[in-house]
């Protein structure tokens, strides 16, 4: 956080004479209890053909929401299956379009595509948009009022122009989202500030560079160590390494247990800077000029729960899905705090007088439920 806002901050404490309240981020989800809602939602899912999903979904943001508790209340999801299917439904048909264009003419379907990535901002900031009014707490909704064109800067324009730079530039990128994404972000009508220097971001992205080189050396060793071991063993035995299909059979199994590995590594080596970029964003947020949060996720930690999550989900064919979620859930509540400026009910009723939007209802037909990895 920067030091003006810093100051900021200080002074308007001060000012309201301001007591600083320290509450903990409670996650409160049980794995069977999840896993139950879970395999019901994958099963109708495969029965309906994909369009339960959309209801699926609905039941899994409101259990994780429901059980994300800060100062003994929790927050809630308020979107309908209905809305998220119709938006599904949009993307999927622009999918279909462009597909088609693809199989009838190149240049229509780079024109359609051109015009798609115009629409890109539209979408990232509807999306924004939607989650936020459709989440709540103490039965006050969030709001987004970011446009489409400033989505555009952030998500597309900049990210083209990073890939110039063989992503040198991706700290500015990320800067970029994240002062997007959490400046136009509101509670009730009380705004969220950011402001962070992208020389926060150049530590652990260079972090995540060294070890990805790491593991690009480290994987292309072991890759060779393997098969000259595995054709000297063959050689020994008198088999030919060239002429013999099963031998390099033998060989090359192996070695895709180290592409597997590889896939694993540079997996987990991205979560690094994502875990970097978290911290980032909570430690220079502010709401309402007075209360602050703290994350304090670490990399280390965080990169094993998510490697070892994916990897026990693909071992057991889906079946720890639920207990992964749970797991990281719990975590990332355990590294997270708010430090209100002063009693957060009080705040609230304070919030829902001014606004009004305890009982609000949103026309978002749209349902963009995107994921932005944010």
């Amino acid at each position: 956080m920067s030091d003006a806002l810093r100051e900021f901050v200080r002074a308007a404490k001060a000012k309201d004479e301001l007591t600083v309240r320290h509450h903990q981020v409670e996650f409160r989800g049980d794995v069977m209890e999840y896993f139950g809602i879970w395999i019901v939602n994958v099963l109708l899912s495969i029965v309906t053909a994909g369009v339960y999903s959309a209801w699926a979904k609905i039941r899994d943001r409101k259990y994780f929401y429901g059980n994300t508790f800060i100062d003994d209340h929790n927050f809630d999801y308020h979107a309908k299956g209905i809305q998220i299917l119709i938006g599904r439904l949009i993307v999927v048909t622009i999918l279909g379009v462009l597909w088609v264009a693809s199989q009838v003419s190149f240049n229509l379907y780079m024109g359609l595509y051109f015009i798609f990535i115009l629409f890109v901002g539209f979408i990232v900031s509807r999306a924004l948009r939607f989650n936020a009014r459709m989440s709540s707490y103490r039965n006050v909704r969030f709001n987004f009022d970011g446009n489409g064109f400033r989505a555009f800067l952030s998500y597309v324009l900049y990210p083209f122009g990073a890939w110039f730079s063989m992503n040198l530039l991706k700290p500015f990128v990320t800067l970029s989202k994240n002062r997007y994404t959490t400046n136009h972000h509101y509670y009730g009508d009380r705004s969220f500030e950011f402001d962070a220097d992208v020389g926060e971001y150049y530590p652990p992205f260079l972090i995540t560079i060294a070890f990805g080189f790491v593991a690009i050396i480290g994987s292309l060793f072991f890759m060779g160590a393997i098969m000259a071991l595995g054709a000297g063993i063959l050689s020994a035995f008198g088999v030919d390494f060239n002429d013999d299909s099963l031998a390099a059979m033998l060989i090359f199994i192996p070695i895709l247990l180290v592409y597997a590995g590889m896939f694993l590594a540079f997996f987990g080596v991205g979560q690094i800077y994502k875990a970097a970029v978290r911290n980032i964003i909570f430690n220079n947020a502010i709401l309402d000029g007075k209360h602050e949060f703290v994350s304090t996720v670490e990399a280390p930690k965080y990169v094993w729960i998510i490697v070892t999550n994916t990897l026990l989900s693909l071992l057991t064919l889906g079946l720890m899905i639920p207990w992964g979620k749970i797991r990281l859930a719990k975590y990332m509540a355990s590294k997270t705090e708010v430090l209100a400026g002063g009693d957060l009910g009080g705040y609230t009723s304070t919030v829902i007088e001014t606004h009004g939007v305890t009982a609000a209802e949103y026309a978002d037909i749209e349902g963009f439920d995107i994921d932005l990895g944010l």
